[in-house]
């Protein structure tokens, strides 16, 4: 009897091992709770099962970073949460479309402290050259590079874009804030079919960049690294939001975007707005109630919206 017994502890354990969340399974499982639709007065809601999803366009919005790299990011403040320049989008009409706005809680975790050792240790002793650290593998063979916080949270969009397909919504469409909307342009360029358009409200990967008087080289060859990721020249239907005040990224560190045809760059310098801690200052000013009803080049956004459908 105890034989038997000890198998089947030993047949549980196993099972039960075999289906054990990974850490990145967990982390959706925990973020889910802060995904919904949010209507046009900021209440989330859900979806009518029988609405016509041929004529729906699904705006997915995606918070800033934190900048922790093994922190979980719940999007229980307005930081990470849908602004009112977004929801109020919801319930829209745009020619035969209707706009749904939807909230996504990308804040899953990167490098563990380990992965993070092998990663920078090695990028410092090769003179922060970039090319060094791109081929570098856990005890898994899984890459480095797509274990990074920046890599994990680009996933956690595409999969929720994937999602919607599977449902039958082909209209979708990305909005995001900081490295919200770094992470949409990098999705949109390099799936391009896949994601109708982008409204980046001032897109950063890179902390206070534009702050900065002598950035470190490394920091500097790390930043070159993630705009390589962003394939402008793939870039269509996007709409860039930026301040000349935002110590993150402004018109000139943007100039990459801005200079481009394939972008629609507006600067919001001129805003009668005042900035708020609460959204990170100018940094977020888009973000803001005022912006959302008051400056008139958040029109922009609508304009764009009947261009591209």
């Amino acid at each position: 009897m105890k034989k038997i017994i000890g198998l089947l502890i030993i047949s549980f354990f196993l099972i039960s091992h075999s289906y054990a969340e990974t850490r990145f399974e967990k982390d959706l499982r925990i973020l889910s709770k802060y995904n919904f639709f949010v209507d046009n007065e900021g209440n989330p809601y859900e979806l009518d099962q029988n609405i016509d999803k041929d004529k729906t366009i699904i705006l997915i919005y995606s918070h800033g970073s934190g900048g922790k790299e093994r922190v979980l990011q719940l999007c229980k403040n307005s930081w990470y949460q849908i602004p009112p320049t977004v929801y109020q989008l919801d319930g829209v009409k745009i020619k035969n479309f209707t706009i749904k706005t939807y909230q996504l809680c990308k804040g899953a975790r990167g490098f563990s402290q380990k992965d993070a050792d092998l990663f920078w240790g090695t990028y410092d002793k090769n003179n922060q050259d970039i090319n060094s650290v791109l081929d570098l593998k856990d005890e898994n063979g899984v890459s480095l590079i797509n274990k990074w916080k920046g890599s994990i949270q680009e996933k956690v969009i595409k999969l929720k874009i994937d999602e919607f397909k599977e449902k039958g919504f082909n209209n979708i469409v990305l909005s995001g804030h900081s490295a919200g909307g770094w992470d949409s342009l990098v999705l949109k360029s390099n799936f391009p079919s896949e994601i109708d358009g982008v409204i980046a409200f001032h897109p950063a990967r890179s902390g206070k960049f534009a702050k900065t008087k002598k950035p470190h080289r490394g920091w500097v060859n790390w930043r070159n690294y993630k705009i390589s990721m962003i394939k402008v020249e793939k870039l269509e239907n996007v709409l860039v939001f930026s301040h000349e005040k935002d110590k993150y990224e402004n018109p000139k560190t943007s100039k990459f975007l801005s200079n481009s045809n394939n972008v629609r760059f507006i600067d919001v310098s001129d805003t009668k707005c005042k900035s708020k801690l609460t959204t990170g200052g100018w940094h977020g000013i888009t973000l803001t109630k005022c912006f959302a009803d008051k400056d008139p080049k958040r029109k922009e956004i609508i304009k764009y919206l009947e261009e591209i459908f």
